[in-house]
C-alpha cells in the first residue's frame, strides 16, 4: 500500500464541519461587537467582515504571518490548549495614527518591537476581543478567560507543532479605501472536541420505533416487582432520661391517628386507617397522594 498516511490521535477532522458551522455563527456575532470596540479608537466606523472559519495546520498559518505581527495567547477554560490572537503591526500603527488625529494611511515603519503606546493599544484590543468572544460563547458554554503571554511573531509560540490542526476565525478591518488588515483567532481543534455538539445545529434525532412485543414483556416484568410497603401507627417521643430507665413491663402511652400513612420506600403514596378483614389486620386506603 503506497497511499498509507500516518495518523496522530486527537488531530483528526471528525466532526469538523459541525464545529465550523457553529463557529461561523459565533463569528458573525463577534464581528458586530468588534466594530463597536474599534470605532471609538479610530474615530470612524470601520469596514469589518467575518470570514468563514477554516481548518488549517498551524505550520501553514504561521508561514503567512509577518514576523512583526503581535501574537497574544489566552486560555479559555474548560477548553484545552492555547488560543492565539494575531494582529498585524501595520494595523496597530494605523490605529495609533488615527487615535492621535492622523489619517491612518501613513506608511508603517518595520520594527522588531512595538512602541510603549502600541503595546498598550495591543493589550487593550486583545483583552476586548477575547472578552467579547467569551460573551458570544455564553449562550453555548461558560468560558473562563486567562492571559497566557504575548510576543512578536510566531517564534514566541513554542507549544504548538506545525501539524497541529487549528480552527482559523479571521476578521478583516479597513477604513474606506485603505489597506485591509486581518485579525486572526486560532483555536486548537482538540480544544473544541468537547464543544462540537454545542456548536453544531440543533438536529432532532429520528424516532426509533418501539417493538410492541418487547414493550409488553417489559411492562409485565415491571408489574411483578415487589416493593416494601409499611405504615407507622405512632411515633412516641421520650426524653433521654426516661429512655435510660425503661425496663420490661413498662408501658409507653401512644395515640394512634385516624389517618395513617402508607409508605413505599421513602415515599408516602396514600393515607388510610387500620382495621380488620377476614380475621387479619388490614389497611384501608382512603386517599391517594
Amino acid at each position: 500500500m503506497d497511499d498509507a498516511q500516518p495518523y496522530v490521535f486527537g488531530r483528526g477532522e471528525s466532526g469538523a464541519p459541525v464545529m465550523l458551522s457553529g463557529l461561523d455563527r459565533l463569528g458573525e456575532k463577534l464581528c458586530k461587537r468588534l466594530r463597536g470596540v474599534i470605532e471609538p479608537i479610530v474615530s470612524v466606523k470601520p469596514i469589518m467582515a467575518s470570514k468563514p472559519v477554516e481548518m488549517v495546520a498551524y505550520g501553514d498559518w504561521a508561514a503567512d504571518v509577518p514576523t512583526t505581527a503581535s501574537i497574544s495567547m489566552f486560555r479559555l477554560a474548560p477548553l484545552k490548549g492555547t488560543v492565539l490572537l494575531r494582529m498585524n503591526a501595520a494595523m496597530i500603527g494605523a490605529f495609533v495614527d488615527r487615535f492621535y488625529g492622523g489619517t491612518g494611511e501613513r506608511p508603517h515603519a518595520v520594527r522588531a518591537e512595538f512602541t510603549p503606546t502600541e503595546d498598550k493599544l495591543i493589550a487593550r484590543l486583545a483583552e476586548a476581543v477575547m472578552t467579547n468572544l467569551v460573551q458570544c460563547w455564553a449562550e453555548t458554554m461558560h468560558l473562563e478567560m486567562s492571559f497566557a503571554g504575548r510576543g512578536v511573531g510566531t517564534r514566541t509560540v513554542a507549544l504548538l507543532q506545525d501539524t497541529d490542526q487549528m480552527a482559523l476565525q479571521r476578521f478583516t478591518v479597513a477604513f474606506g479605501r485603505s489597506e485591509e488588515w486581518p485579525i486572526d483567532i486560532l483555536l486548537p481543534i482538540v480544544a473544541l472536541r468537547g464543544a462540537d455538539t454545542l456548536l453544531g445545529p440543533k438536529v432532532a434525532e429520528p424516532e426509533t420505533p418501539v417493538d410492541p412485543l418487547w414493550r409488553d414483556r417489559l411492562v409485565r416484568q415491571m408489574e411483578n416487582i415487589s416493593l416494601p410497603a409499611r405504615t407507622v401507627l405512632a411515633r412516641p417521643s421520650l426524653p433521654l432520661e426516661e429512655l435510660m430507665r425503661l425496663k420490661a413491663g413498662d408501658v409507653i402511652p401512644v395515640s394512634i391517628k385516624r389517618s395513617l400513612p402508607l409508605i413505599v420506600g421513602d415515599r408516602v403514596v396514600a393515607h388510610g386507617s387500620i382495621g380488620e378483614q377476614d380475621g387479619r389486620a388490614a389497611f384501608m386506603i382512603e386517599k391517594m397522594n
